[in-house]
């Protein structure tokens, strides 16, 4: 019996000091911060910085160059289907003339959907690499004033209505309700001009 009895007090021991470690422990546990947030249109920053401009402006140079090259190929084509028509067929020069000709223009339609392809490619890259400087100076400018969370403000014709054009059906309507997230925000918290100063701060240096 009294064995019985020095088991138990040594088992609530045992609980009592293992209950009060564990409450030392969680009390050493450094509270998190209540939450900083501040709201950024990605849209207005990215419709509005010079980087757009700047990739732009080279896109639309390169697609002149482009497009330069595709006339010239399409004159040069024209020129020797021109000079083929005054060929007559049994001409030992005839065939090997259309030859080259149905050569050029494979090419043609080759360079042709190379070059779009490529030009589509280049657009989205570039504005991939401007969405992440955006991602970039959004980082920067919380960190400065302290901000903890970003959030997108997604503007649509419920509540920017002079921004942007009303539901065209009811599927443009129920597609807007389920994506929109930020219902109201208090425009003291709104960072978006901020991190459009930063961001063509930044390009302007380089």
């Amino acid at each position: 019996m009294k064995k019985n009895l020095i088991i138990a007090a040594c088992l609530a021991g045992l609980f009592v000091l293992a209950f009060c470690v564990a409450n030392s422990g969680g009390a050493k546990e450094k509270p998190l911060p209540a939450p900083r947030i501040g709201i950024v249109s990605v849209r207005d920053v990215f419709d509005n910085c010079t980087l757009k401009v700047a990739t732009e402006k080279e896109l639309a140079a390169e697609g002149e160059s482009r497009y330069a090259d595709i006339k010239k190929m399409e004159q040069d084509i024209e020129n020797e289907k021109n000079a083929l028509t005054k060929l007559k067929e049994d001409n030992p020069e005839y065939m090997l003339s259309l030859k080259a000709l149905m050569m050029k223009q494979s090419q043609f339609e080759a360079e042709k959907e190379f070059y779009q392809q490529d030009l589509t490619v280049k657009e989205m890259r570039g504005k991939e690499k401007i969405y992440r400087k955006i991602l970039e100076s959004v980082a920067e400018v919380a960190k400065e004033k302290g901000m903890n969370m970003i959030i997108n403000r997604d503007d649509n014709y419920l509540n920017q209505p002079e921004s942007s054009p009303p539901a065209q059906n009811p599927t443009d309507l129920i597609l807007t309700t389920r994506t929109h997230k930020l219902l109201y925000y208090d425009k003291e918290y709104d960072m978006t001009q901020d991190v459009l100063v930063n961001l063509n701060n930044k390009a302007l240096k380089k």
